[in-house]
């Protein structure tokens, strides 16, 4: 279809969105591609998408259905599977992303950031339908450049789950300031001999790359508390190697530097135009602080709860060969309660020495005694179901 077509219509079916996403959908060059597809397919339709002149605001819905064998449940988490919060983050984006196209605004693809992003629900393996939208409140251009700004919000079954004050994207990204990658000392990797125990995995200030992966399975230490907290594992793990992990108990901050091979054969490249999703590097922040909270001795489940704001200054791409992760813990709490722990933290993503991502106040909460109680498909997995507290030291 023209550009012309493309803009009068006010949804677009699975078949249209699979269509753009392969450069078959418009005939102008400009407009021709851009979505990610395959298993970084957002969503499957455009429910509604519209844009008042006189107002100058717009307003985009897009569904995706959920399904129990999408492959991001296999790995977040090791039986306890949730959708990643920054899937809902990169959505959103998305949205943003197909409103500019859809209005005409050639290259305003580039993810630029976001306020005020709260998650107090989750999607889980058993949701069926998942709503993502975005207000559009205002497109400001300036010496040729074009931003987009809107409020986000994602629900599931008609329950809404994640909030984001403002969303934005635009036609360039925003100027580094120049911040300095921290250095790193890369350790001489030895293949794991035996399982450790609680105190010795706390008690360390680095960890391998096989220990990493072991942490991810549930495999490093042996004499676990009941609940301790998951790395994602397989595809979703961002984490290689922590140079440095560190917690000042007088002051409660803490400080961890990691790292990351790029590897130009990486899965997520053909699926996203030749770059990295910048949604996992704010994984990446958010799995280095749930390491930080077990490590730190706060056994329970693990769960990204949002941050203040993001912004982004480039991207990664097949061409870089390292990603450098800095974490600045700067508070670490816990309920009086129940004893669930809570971490924030600011965060710097550096892709071969540039500033990729830098992240404010960060936020992953640790939540002790809990298991899923109501999926209706009950096994050893314990897939999905509703948050609830132990009442007699196991069950609900």
């Amino acid at each position: 279809m023209t550009l012309k077509e493309f803009q009068k219509k006010a949804q677009f079916n699975s078949h249209e969105l699979l269509a753009l996403s392969r450069g078959r959908l418009i005939d102008d060059a400009a407009f021709a591609s851009g979505m990610p597809i395959a298993l970084l397919q957002p969503f499957h339709e455009i429910a509604s998408i519209k844009w008042d002149q006189a107002s100058g605001a717009g307003r985009i819905e897009a569904v995706r259905r959920n399904r129990p064998d999408d492959w991001l449940y296999a790995c977040h988490f090791l039986g306890d599977p949730v959708m990643p919060g920054c899937w809902g983050i990169d959505a959103l984006w998305q949205c943003l992303r197909f409103f500019a196209a859809w209005r005409g605004i050639a290259g305003c693809d580039k993810a630029l950031g976001m306020e005020d992003v709260s998650f107090f629900g989750q999607i889980r393996p058993h949701d069926r339908t998942i709503r993502y939208a975005v207000d559009v409140v205002s497109a400001e251009i300036s010496d040729g450049e074009t931003l987009l700004t809107g409020k986000g919000s994602v629900a599931v079954d008609g329950v809404a789950v994640y909030s984001a004050g403002a969303v934005q994207v635009g036609t360039s990204f925003w100027q580094s300031d120049g911040a300095p990658c921290p250095a790193i000392s890369r350790q001489k990797e030895k293949p794991l001999k035996a399982r450790i125990t609680y105190d010795e995995f706390s008690a360390k200030t680095s960890f391998s790359q096989a220990e990493i992966l072991a942490v991810s399975q549930g495999a490093l230490v042996k004499d676990a508390p009941v609940e301790l907290g998951l790395l994602p594992s397989s595809l979703m793990l961002e984490v290689g190697e922590v140079h440095e992990i560190s917690f000042d108990s007088s002051l409660g901050t803490g400080r961890i530097v990691a790292s990351r091979r790029v590897d130009p054969g990486d899965w997520f490249y053909p699926m996203n135009g030749g770059v990295k999703p910048t949604a996992l590097a704010i994984d990446a922040v958010w799995q280095l602080m749930g390491l930080f909270l077990v490590w730190s001795r706060n056994a329970g489940t693990g769960r990204a709860l949002g941050f203040e704001r993001v912004e982004v200054f480039d991207e990664v791409t097949r061409n870089d060969r390292e990603i450098v992760y800095e974490i600045r813990v700067e508070k670490l709490s816990h309920a009086g309660a129940n004893g669930d722990a809570f971490v924030n933290a600011d965060a710097r993503v550096f892709a071969d020495g540039r500033l990729i991502l830098s992240c404010v106040n960060a936020r992953v909460g640790c939540h002790r005694g809990i298991r899923y109680a109501d999926y209706p498909l009950q096994n050893e997995m314990a897939f999905g179901g509703a948050l609830k507290i132990r009442t007699d030291g196991g069950a609900a």
